[in-house]
């Protein structure tokens, strides 16, 4: 299909949209119009489904698309919108806008093409509103594709279907923008706030407060952090996460002069020019590139610093979080870091490893993705080396934890290997700059880039907590009675050393099997005090104790 802005129209059998070349009306030759090679990739209990597609869901031979951002629609879960740098062919530099929604919660994709064909652009990112409106901010190039000359931003009223026509933010050049969205539910609900690195000048911040329809004059951020997000807190206050743009070469690395935090508690007013405070932050490790090609990403960077901030009722409401790839003291050349903020970010904790394979000079953990959801859970996913101990083969980790950042699940992988040194663009040696993740009730919804046909694609993966392996998120077992909470700390009993009211097999769960074993001694004394049988510890096992334990069931009608 051709998308011309919101408008499908519908191309000759054969021919792909990807062939559109630098002009919307290009013609290209016929392609075949799917190819032998996979478009769903399980492993365990999860599976990576590539979403730059054709109509069949098949992979397109010989495209490339790398560095997707996702959005998920706060008022239906099954609505997802994804968007990615798109290039019609590995043979050519030229990247443009391309991206897909999903209607079924990420089963399946709509690879809708490019947002404009035959122009570029660069470093695309996705957020939503409250009412569900998506946005689509890039980096667009000038007509000779050299210089990325402005910031553009679309609006997408029908679930990312179709945009708006692109509305200009800013156009002094830059790099490296970003996208956050005030969906607080206070009077700076709806605000988008645009963030950037490079450019003519250092004023990089700028914010719409009118929907989209028109972007401010940019401000300057103290220090200018880069290679950050941006995250918005429960009254509006507006975070910017980075690194110094300084550094040093030191041995094969260029050693950047550390990590920076910058807040504004008056961007939320519409009537006052948003200002910032800058500080900075220990993640316990230095935020570097390589200056060698034998790295995960040779000619590109580790990953963006994240930030993210609990939106819950409950008591971790407004922690804010950060987690970083640094390369910490030793000969580890990289691993993923986290810290935590409960007053607003003016303190933070001690960084914590959250990776904890062993120390090696050869097991880079990168390109680290951090979400919390409205439960309060945060999920961290990343990719890591440690399976094989070369530069060049990552897979997906993932980890989670329910108590603000304290502990964490062990490290789980979620995907299988793929070589993140191959399938380039012409003239583009990396995977992209980022991946990116948003986190739902039952778990995370992560969009990156791997190479398991042989070339660049870009895949959507449901990562959740599943402590009991059932193949089934936690929360959607305990929500289901599938398993029982006793301590109400979001981990199913049998998940931990507790002891449960009712359990009479010890397999901390209560379920027919237990009422069975009171049903069988009914009638009977008690054979002490402490009878696990003898539920109302009136010294015999009768009915009522078969109804008290039915009571304590935690499946529905006491399945097994």
């Amino acid at each position: 299909m051709d998308v011309r802005l919101g408008r499908v129209v519908p191309l000759p059998r054969g021919i792909s949209a990807h062939c559109l070349g630098l002009s919307v009306l290009a013609v290209c030759g016929a392609m075949p119009e799917s190819a032998a090679a996979q478009s769903l990739f399980p492993y365990g209990p999860y599976s990576s489904i590539q979403m730059n597609v054709d109509p069949a869901g098949d992979n397109i031979a010989g495209d490339a698309a790398h560095e997707p951002t996702i959005a998920l629609d706060p008022n239906n879960p099954d609505r997802l919108v994804a968007g990615w740098k798109q290039f019609a062919s590995i043979a050519s530099g030229s990247r443009e806008g391309g991206w897909a929604y999903s209607d079924d919660g990420g089963k399946h994709w709509h690879f809708q093409g490019v947002v404009t064909p035959g122009e570029q652009r660069t470093n695309i990112m996705v957020d939503v509103d409250s009412a569900g409106n998506f946005y689509y901010q890039s980096l667009h190039y000038d007509s000779t594709g050299n210089f990325a000359a402005d910031v553009q931003v679309f609006k997408s009223l029908d679930g990312g279907v179709s945009w708006q026509a692109p509305v200009y933010a800013h156009g002094e050049g830059a790099d490296k923008g970003r996208i956050g969205i005030d969906r607080s539910g206070t009077a700076s609900d709806g605000h988008i706030y645009l963030h950037w690195r490079e450019g003519l000048d250092d004023k990089r911040f700028t914010r719409s407060v009118d929907g989209g329809l028109s972007y401010e004059a940019p401000v300057s951020v103290p220090e200018n952090p880069s290679f950050g997000t941006i995250g918005v807190g429960t009254n509006g206050e507006v975070y910017l996460a980075g690194r110094k743009e300084s550094g040093s070469l030191v041995g094969t690395k260029l050693v950047y002069d550390g990590y920076l935090f910058a807040t504004s508690l008056n961007a939320r007013d519409p009537n006052a020019i948003p200002s910032f405070t800058t500080q900075a932050i220990d993640m316990g490790g230095s935020p570097i590139t390589f200056m060698i090609p034998n790295n995960p990403n040779p000619l590109g960077p580790i990953g963006d610093i994240q930030v993210a901030v609990d939106h819950s009722a409950g008591a971790l409401r407004n922690n804010l979080y950060l987690l970083a790839p640094v390369d910490p003291p030793g000969t580890d050349n990289l691993d993923v870091n986290f810290i935590r903020s409960s007053d607003g970010g003016l303190t933070w904790s001690a960084p914590l490893r959250i990776n904890t394979d062993t120390a090696d000079r050869n097991a880079f953990q990168w390109f680290p993705m951090l979400g919390v959801a409205d439960n309060s859970r945060i999920d961290a996913v990343w990719y890591d080396t440690r399976e094989k101990l070369q530069a060049g083969t990552s897979q997906l980790y993932y980890s989670y934890s329910w108590d603000g950042g304290a502990t964490w699940s062990p490290n789980r992988a979620v995907t299988a290997t793929f070589n993140t040194q191959t399938g380039y663009p012409l003239g583009v040696d990396k995977i992209g700059d980022y991946s990116h993740l948003v986190s739902g009730k039952y778990g995370a919804h992560v969009s990156y880039t791997a190479t398991y046909n042989g070339e660049q694609d870009v895949y959507y993966l449901n990562v959740f907590p599943d402590c009991n392996n059932n193949g089934k998120s936690d929360v959607l077992d305990i929500e289901q009675r599938q398993s029982g909470d006793t301590n109400q700390n979001h981990l199913p009993d049998a998940c931990e050393n507790i002891t449960v009211t009712g359990d009479q097999d010890g397999d901390r769960d209560v379920d027919l099997l237990d009422l069975n074993v009171v049903l069988a001694a009914r009638n009977k004394p008690a054979s002490g005090a402490g009878d696990p049988r003898d539920l109302d510890h009136n010294g015999t096992i009768n009915v009522l104790d078969s109804r008290k334990l039915a009571l304590l069931c935690t499946r529905p009608q006491c399945a097994k």
